[in-house]
């Protein structure tokens, strides 16, 4: 590894960590200054539709930066496996320009900014747990570093497998935006999965270029 690119990995690495702890410092405190969306049944994208949305799209910006530096970071040592990394953080960044529909909306009216937007939650939920294995391994490869971080990956994979078990058990076209549909918690649990693997991911790198 090059000088240029121990200090691009480092600074990467020290973005990821900080954007990812003030994403989840602000979506903690969107818990408490938006309480109309009830965590247990309301999805985190609808804090953007509330009276402080600006913090939710500070927060999608934020954590999609701060994948997108994890991968960064981890290029020296992963290569091209963890380019998938910055491919599906454009999913978090562009959801924070595009809003989406109350979950309450009935699937009949629903926008095209809204399918828009979903488009670009697809993209993150499903390939995060992806690109993570694939950087994971790539960083496993390399004589200085252990399989931590491959190992790490179960984390997104366990977060996946909550929200899809959650949508698919109970998100029916019948009971979408049902208080009695507890999909909220599995969703958050999600994110905090994929922006721990992230941080996760930054923080290693540090102590491999040490």
């Amino acid at each position: 590894m090059t000088a240029l690119e121990r200090s691009i990995s480092a600074f990467a690495a020290f973005y990821a960590v900080g954007a990812v702890a003030v994403t989840i410092v602000l979506v903690i405190a969107l818990h408490n200054l938006e309480p109309e969306f009830d965590p247990s049944w309301r999805m985190l994208s609808e804090y953007s539709l509330g009276k402080h949305g600006l913090i939710m799209r500070i927060a999608f910006i934020l954590g999609g930066t701060g994948v997108i530096a994890s991968g960064v970071a981890l290029w020296p040592s992963a290569g091209f496996l963890s380019a998938g990394l910055p491919l599906v953080a454009l999913g978090p960044i562009g959801a924070a320009f595009i809003d989406t529909d109350p979950v309450t909306t009935p699937r009949s009216e629903l926008t095209n900014r809204s399918k828009i937007h979903a488009g670009l939650g697809s993209l993150f939920i499903l390939g995060f747990p992806i690109a993570a294995t694939c950087a994971g391994i790539g960083n496993a490869m390399q004589p200085a570093a252990g399989p931590l971080l491959a190992w790490a990956s179960i984390i997104p994979w366990v977060g996946l497998t909550w929200f899809l078990g959650a949508t698919l058990g109970f998100g029916q076209a019948s009971t979408v935006g049902n208080p009695k549909v507890r999909i909220g918690w599995p969703n958050r649990f999600n994110m905090l999965a994929y922006l721990t693997w992230a941080a996760l991911a930054g923080i290693l790198t540090l102590l491999q270029i040490r």
